[in-house]
């Protein structure tokens, strides 16, 4: 029985994945890494929320039996440290940026709340 044991050892899954959003359908998600999950619970920061389009790459891990996503995939180019983008599939978009201004689908509104551009 040992020697069996040591044969035939169960496939250990790590216990942090990629996977591919194949599914969003009234906000649940589906996934594939090396199975499929379905009905995903997906955390992010407290106070966002959002809605993962298919495609995008989602961080899976084992989670009290269950997967969780951790987040998706970030692509971060462009911007400089500690500046913080916030974009929608559509191309709408918050930017803050580390001269304090905040730009809001290219209305540029200075620290002092001020209209640069319009």
């Amino acid at each position: 029985m040992w020697i069996s044991r040591q044969i035939i050892k169960p496939e250990q899954q790590p216990a942090v994945q990629n996977a591919k959003v194949t599914m969003n359908a009234e906000g649940e998600i589906e996934a594939v890494y090396s199975g499929v999950e379905r009905a995903l619970t997906i955390y992010s920061p407290y106070g966002y929320t959002y809605s993962v389009p298919r495609g995008e790459e989602l961080l899976i891990a084992k989670s009290d039996g269950s997967q969780s996503a951790l987040g998706v995939e970030m692509h971060a180019s462009g911007i400089a440290q500690g500046e913080i983008l916030i974009q929608s599939k559509s191309g709408a978009s918050i930017y803050l940026k580390k001269n304090g201004s905040v730009v809001i689908n290219g209305l540029i509104i200075n620290k002092r709340g001020e209209i640069e551009n319009g």
